[in-house]
C-alpha cells in the first residue's frame, strides 16, 4: 500500500513532489535486489569464523552501513579489547564479500516489477543512476549477472565517493553524473541511513518497507525530525506505480 507522509515543509526542499522527476536515484541493496538475506548469511558466516556471537540483531539494525563500520561496531559489541586497525578492518569486509559473492549467483534476485519499472523510466526518458555503499566491482558483478546495468546511466559506488552514506556527497555525485538538479531528482532508499544522506544532500527521498519499520523511515536524521521522506510504500513496485500517477 503507497502511503504518502503528510509532513510540514522541509526547509531544504519542497515536502511533496508532484511532477516526474528528471532522474532516479537508487540504493541498490534491498531496494532493486533482495540481497539482505544473502549478505545477512554471509555476515553470520564471518562471525562464526571469528568465533564471534550471531548477533543478527545488531546486523540487521546497521543495514545500510558499510561493512568496516558493521565490523568496527561488532568488535565493540563482543570483542571490545580488541579493535581492529582499518586495514584489518578491509581485510574482514573482503571476506565477507567473498561469501556473499559465492551465494550470489544462484540465490540473489531483483525485486518483483523491478525490470519493468526500469524500462519505463527509460522510455520516458528518466536518467538513473545507482547509489551505493557497495564496492564498485561488487556492484558491478551483480549488476551484470541480472542484466541490470544497461538500465542505469551511472554507478556510484563506495569506491567513488570519498564518504559513504550518511554523508550526503555520494547522492550529490549521483546527480551532478547525471547532469540534473538535485531539485529534479528523487532518491529511492530502504534505511535510514540512506535517507540521511539523501535529505543531507538536499534530494526529495522516498523509502520502501523491506528492511527497517516504518517509524524508523519516517525520522531517519537523529535530532533533525523534520528531515522526513516525502513517501514511504511497502515495495519498489508500489515506488514505480506512484511515478507513474505523476505523468497523468
Amino acid at each position: 500500500m503507497i502511503t504518502p507522509l503528510k509532513t510540514r515543509p522541509n526547509p531544504f526542499h519542497s515536502a511533496q513532489v508532484t511532477t516526474l522527476p528528471r532522474a532516479v536515484l537508487f540504493d541498490y541493496d534491498g531496494v532493486l535486489v533482495a540481497s539482505e538475506p544473502i549478505h545477512l548469511s554471509a555476515w553470520m558466516q564471518l562471525l562464526d569464523e571469528l568465533h564471534l556471537p550471531r548477533n543478527l540483531d545488531l546486523i540487521k539494525n546497521l543495514v545500510g552501513k558499510t561493512a568496516p563500520e558493521i565490523l568496527r561496531r561488532v568488535f565493540l559489541e563482543h570483542r571490545p579489547d580488541h579493535q581492529p586497525t582499518d586495514e584489518e578492518l578491509q581485510k574482514l569486509a573482503q571476506r565477507k564479500n567473498e561469501f556473499y559473492i559465492a551465494s550470489m549467483t544462484t540465490k540473489l534476485v531483483t525485486f518483483p516489477g523491478v525490470f519493468e519499472g526500469l524500462q519505463w523510466l527509460k522510455q520516458n526518458d528518466i536518467r538513473t543512476a545507482v547509489v551505493s555503499n557497495g564496492r564498485r566491482n561488487e556492484l558491478l558483478r551483480t549488476m551484470n549477472h541480472l542484466k541490470l546495468t544497461p538500465f542505469f546511466n551511472e554507478i556510484i559506488s563506495r569506491d567513488d565517493a570519498r564518504s559513504a552514506k550518511p554523508d550526503p556527497l555520494p547522492y550529490l555525485m549521483g546527480a551532478a553524473s547525471l547532469g540534473v538538479s538535485i531539485e529534479s531528482c528523487v532518491a529511492i532508499e530502504d534505511s535510514p541511513t540512506g535517507l540521511e544522506a539523501a535529505l543531507r544532500a538536499e534530494i526529495p527521498a522516498a523509502a520502501v518497507l523491506t528492511s527497517f519499520k516504518r517509524a524508523e523511515l519516517e525520522t531517519p536524521v537523529p535530532g533533525l525530525p523534520h528531515l522526513r521522506p516525502f513517501w514511504i510504500g511497502d515495495s519498489i513496485q508500489n515506488f514505480f506505480d506512484w511515478l507513474k500517477t505523476l505523468s497523468k
